[in-house]
């Protein structure tokens, strides 16, 4: 079983979008830096879907992630809108992080975005399909993620994924004058039992 992955084993990938549209999937680049954080940004402006306040504006923020990812042997992937400039053109992303206990080296935890004004058009979907290939490449057999109860969109999403809930903390997070709940989900590989 390998740890890491390069774009020898997953090259850039076209994916016809509901609407009809192509896009492009792939494995991130050092490029893509300011598109996946205009993308961070522009959820936690949302204020809805992150538990987040503080927008990720420095160039030391930025390559302090990315050293991180690579260093860690975790994962990201883009969407790319082809027809957009840089940085626009990344639409999407989704990581997967290893969990840091020996006895999950299994378990993958995901984190998703999609651009405002590219959601509802299975961007998402794509994301997590090409996460789990990636996946199971590296060993992963498990996927465990967490949302908002809010995040009726994403929550439709994961489940149409096979994600199901597996637990709430209540009141965990609070926005605005609002307490919010955090939904747990997982999605078991089916070669795991």
């Amino acid at each position: 079983m390998k740890n890491t992955v390069s774009s020898d084993d997953f090259p850039t990938r076209d994916e016809k979008l509901q609407d009809g549209r192509v896009i492009q999937m792939r494995l991130f680049e050092k490029k893509d830096l300011d598109g996946i954080w205009n993308n961070f940004n522009e959820v936690v402006a949302e204020g809805i879907y992150l538990p987040v306040y503080t927008p990720v504006l420095t160039e030391w923020e930025k390559l302090s992630w990315y050293h991180d990812i690579k260093e860690e042997g975790n994962i990201c992937i883009v969407a790319v809108d082809p027809h957009a400039k840089d940085p626009e053109n990344i639409i999407g992303q989704i990581t997967i992080e290893h969990i840091p206990w020996e006895a999950a080296k299994h378990v993958g935890q995901l984190g998703i975005i999609v651009k405002k004004g590219y959601r509802n058009h299975g961007i998402g979907y794509l994301l997590i399909q090409m996460a789990k290939e990636v996946a199971i490449s590296i060993g992963k057999r498990k996927f465990i993620l967490s949302t908002l109860v809010n995040n009726t969109m994403g929550i439709g999403l994961y489940s149409k994924c096979g994600f199901i809930g597996v637990g709430t903390y209540t009141n965990q997070y609070k926005l605005g004058n609002s307490y919010l709940d955090e939904l747990l989900m997982e999605w078991n590989f089916a070669d795991l039992h």
